[in-house]
């Protein structure tokens, strides 16, 4: 199984409250349009950590083609256009279990 998990930072002009639903709406929506994303979920942190990130998208995927097939799927491409325009940075980590 492959786990791919992303955490951004919000940008500071925009609303987080909303941002973080739609950011919700739009990734947790791929499941329904991509077929081998497996699991996904998207939840916002509430740890108030200068470290911490605002918000974590967590997917598997049954093999690494898959999370490649995935990363280049025109309705993630899509959504990415939005994390794009309302996000500041990205963390990403990719493993094997």
């Amino acid at each position: 199984m492959i786990k791919h998990i992303v955490m951004w930072n919000i940008k500071e002009n925009e609303n987080k409250e909303i941002v973080l639903k739609t950011l919700k709406e739009k990734l947790e929506g791929l499941k329904g349009e991509i077929d081998f994303i497996q699991v996904i979920e998207v939840g916002s942190n509430y740890n108030s950590s200068p470290q911490a990130h605002d918000v974590v998208l967590y997917s598997e995927f049954l093999t690494k083609a898959d999370l490649n097939a995935y990363v280049i799927h025109p309705a993630h491409k899509k959504a990415g256009e939005y994390v794009r325009s309302v996000v500041k940075d990205r963390v990403v980590v990719d493993y094997e279990q």
